[in-house]
């Protein structure tokens, strides 16, 4: 009964939000260089049905990583996975400018939108960064209060309800067949299955 409990409690010691946030934002690193790479190797329709599972794997990790850290139940624990996902967002920026700006990983389309300067995204990366891990952790805090739902099992009803979706507007022409419609279509999904949460 003990151990139960012990896993079930919300942590968010500083151990927890440092050191995940440490981990989240090298994993974004690895995901970010992963799926430059690809669309350096490929293109056409396999480059977006690669890069689109990538987009919808890296969003639910980016949504329910930090809430099965942090173990979320209430106001301020969803306050504290949030604050993970921010100190992950920082990581990454920090790898982003220190490595992958330097070696010209991907091209800088961003900078041209941003006067010649790519630091005006940082912000929005934040901000993305902070809604899927508090929405995520919404999703969590809300699971049914007589049972333990696996943050993989919410993720994975969350990519279910995006491929549905991305299925749909790509499928009904509203919008093309492309990573970012998927991206959009996880965003999407990601509000939904917490509005499904709330109604258990």
């Amino acid at each position: 009964m003990t151990s139960a409990a012990v896993t079930t409690d919300p942590r968010n010691d500083v151990r927890t939000i440092v050191w995940g946030g440490v981990r989240l934002g090298l994993a974004t690193a690895a995901g970010v260089t992963v799926f430059t790479l690809l669309s350096r190797a490929i293109s056409g329709s396999i480059e977006t049905i690669l890069q689109t599972a990538m987009v919808l794997v890296g969003g639910a990790v980016a949504s329910f990583w930090p809430a099965s850290m942090v173990r979320p139940r209430d106001v301020d624990t969803i306050g504290w996975t949030s604050l993970l996902a921010v100190v992950g967002a920082v990581v990454f920026t920090i790898v982003d400018i220190v490595i992958l700006r330097p070696v010209h990983l991907y091209h800088w389309t961003w900078d041209a939108i941003g006067g010649g300067s790519g630091f005006w995204y940082i912000p929005i990366w934040w901000m993305a960064a902070t809604f899927l891990a508090g929405v995520g952790a919404t999703a969590y805090a809300y699971r049914p209060r007589s049972g333990v739902v696996a943050p993989a099992r919410l993720a994975g009803e969350t990519v279910a309800i995006a491929v549905l979706l991305f299925g749909f507007i790509s499928g009904t022409g509203i919008f093309p067949f492309h990573a970012s419609v998927a991206a959009m279509s996880y965003g999407l999904a990601l509000v939904v299955r917490v509005a499904i949460a709330v109604r258990q």
